[in-house]
């Protein structure tokens, strides 16, 4: 290559890369607001709390928790689903939210696959099947003989109906064959102290949410949903080993903004989110908690709330849920 053409060429780099920065938004430019599109103190809120932290270090700005509760998640979603797409305002939701609860109302505000734009799935949360420490039930074959021999006899307690603690029940009673009774409480909390005090049988939920009480002896773990056995819990073992095929199942949170978003704003916020994720204490707390980072890139968040939508929303119609 001759000595003019090197420097036309060099020439021609430096203009497209000047082009390139001229067409990319400044951003942030002010702080960043996070919609929560549940009350605050919840599992969602926690992580999206910690992860806000670790973002305002990386991107210099603010960024800030809004809890918009109600619905199910739908009026914090619309919230961001008609915000300004400039990255200001993001929403972190979860399964129920995103892919659930858009069944479940009959007249949405908004367009789930259309008004929002994925940015990333941050964590997936598996769950697990529980009772109290007192219950008869010691391992999941003796609860799988005490339904079958008494069915409809035995309760669940669930967050409420459309929830994914009342779907993976259903899910459950579908793969296992089991006839069991739907008791919906109003948030985990409620349920949770009921399962405790004997009130219901068997609940389902999520690792972090229950663990605690595990690890304290007021419940005891019967069987995961996850495809491996958890480091947190070794000794319980996964519903597949236990013959039960189908279970497979994760709650997750992730972000996403409003549909017009740019691009590059879009990718800088799954890059920032990601870095977040992989600092040494988040990774060890959700790793202590049995949760696993995903930081999947925006398309192939997309495409999971496809997915997840059609197989939690054909569940949902088929046992009736409905939002309360």
């Amino acid at each position: 290559m001759t000595p003019l053409r090197r420097l036309i060429l060099a020439t021609g780099l430096v203009l497209l890369s000047t082009a390139a920065t001229a067409q990319a938004p400044a951003w942030p430019t002010r702080p960043v607001r996070i919609v929560v599109p549940f009350p605050a103190g919840g599992p969602v809120d926690q992580t999206a709390r910690v992860l806000a932290a670790k973002m305002t270090g990386l991107l210099g700005q603010p960024v800030v928790i809004d809890n918009k509760g109600g619905a199910g998640g739908v009026l914090g979603a619309d919230a961001v689903a008609k915000a300004p797409a400039d990255g200001h305002t993001l929403l972190f939701s979860s399964t129920g939210a995103l892919a659930i609860v858009p069944h479940l109302t009959a007249n949405l505000p908004y367009k789930p696959q259309t008004d929002l734009r994925a940015v990333t799935q941050a964590l997936r949360v598996p769950t697990v099947l529980v009772v109290a420490a007192d219950s008869p039930y010691r391992t999941y074959a003796d609860l799988s003989r005490a339904v079958r021999a008494a069915p409809d006899k035995l309760a669940y307690a669930s967050a409420g109906s459309g929830t994914t603690t009342h779907l993976e029940v259903e899910m459950l009673k579908r793969e296992d064959r089991l006839q069991l009774t739907h008791v919906p409480y109003r948030g985990a909390a409620p349920a949770l102290t009921d399962l405790i005090g004997g009130q219901v049988a068997l609940m389902m939920a999520d690792v972090p949410v229950v663990l605690p009480f595990i690890q304290s002896g007021k419940l005891r773990a019967l069987a995961v949903t996850s495809a491996v056995r958890l480091p947190v819990l070794g000794t319980v073992p996964t519903l597949a080993e236990l013959g039960v095929g189908g279970m497979e199942v994760y709650d997750w949170y992730g972000m996403l903004a409003p549909a017009r978003t740019p691009d590059a704003i879009v990718e800088r916020l799954h890059r920032t989110v990601a870095e977040a994720l992989a600092s040494p204490e988040l990774a060890k707390g959700f790793a202590e908690q049995g949760v696993t980072v995903v930081a999947s890139p925006p398309d192939a968040f997309g495409r999971f709330i496809v997915s997840e939508s059609e197989r939690w929303g054909a569940l949902a119609k088929a046992v009736g849920a409905r939002l309360e």
